[in-house]
């Protein structure tokens, strides 16, 4: 009577033990491999994702397509050629300057015989004054954030350096823009009394090539319309 309990807790033993470890294998085996339904699951996904990119490429092409066929849009039109991003072309001015030929007199400053990058800023500033619609400097694009400096002995325009004869070119009206260069006491008047070689010659068609160098904002951002409005 004594040993009675022993052979059924055994039994037990032995199910619950066979029990577990069927248990346990089957966690390693579903973390080991994928479920099926998962990897179908992936392969529904990955079809879905191509035929996605696949409708994005045509609509892509098809954009493309579209533009090359009937250009920019106005705005973007407008855009390009207030950035100067395309060449120009129409009737202006061609303005050449050199540093003065005449010999220096005894005490008189070497400065006042050359061209300096402040003469050209008058001049394109005249210019635009008369109505100037295109201006460029020894074929060097005029824009928004161009520069006309002085380093040493030259002049850098878009970080360019440029040597005399200076020519501007100017698109707009050639009697406008050569009226304002003229006026009596203006720039032309002032260089020329220093020596300075000016000649101005109207053109029926002026060629102002697109801008070449780039555009980098940094702090600017734009601001949608609405906002401004409000």
């Amino acid at each position: 009577m004594k040993n009675n309990w022993q052979l059924p807790v055994a039994l037990v033993s032995v199910v619950m033990g066979f029990l577990l470890s069927t248990q346990i294998k089957n966690q390693r085996d579903y973390r080991e491999a994928p479920p099926s339904r998962r990897a179908e699951d992936l392969v529904v996904m990955l079809r879905n994702a191509e035929s996605a990119k696949a409708d994005l490429e045509k609509e892509l092409k098809g954009l493309r397509a579209e533009r090359e066929g009937v250009g920019p849009s106005p705005r973007a039109a407008a855009g390009e050629l207030a950035a100067g991003m395309v060449a120009l072309e129409g009737q202006g001015l061609e303005v050449s300057v050199s540093d003065s030929a005449k010999p220096l007199q005894k005490g008189e400053d070497p400065n006042i015989a050359i061209v300096h990058n402040d003469d050209l800023l008058r001049l394109v500033n005249e210019l635009r004054a008369g109505g100037a619609e295109a201006v460029s400097i020894n074929d060097q694009r005029l824009v928004d954030t161009s520069e006309i400096t002085c380093a040493g002995s030259t002049i850098l325009v878009n970080q360019s350096r440029i040597t005399p004869p200076f020519v501007i070119k100017a698109i707009g009206n050639p009697d406008t823009m050569s009226a304002a260069l003229g006026l009596r006491g203006g720039i032309i008047e002032y260089l020329q009394f220093y020596g300075i070689q000016v000649s101005i010659s109207k053109k029926s068609e002026v060629l102002i090539p697109m801008y070449s160098g780039g555009s980098h904002y940094r702090y600017a951002k734009p601001v949608p319309a609405r906002e401004v409005q409000s």
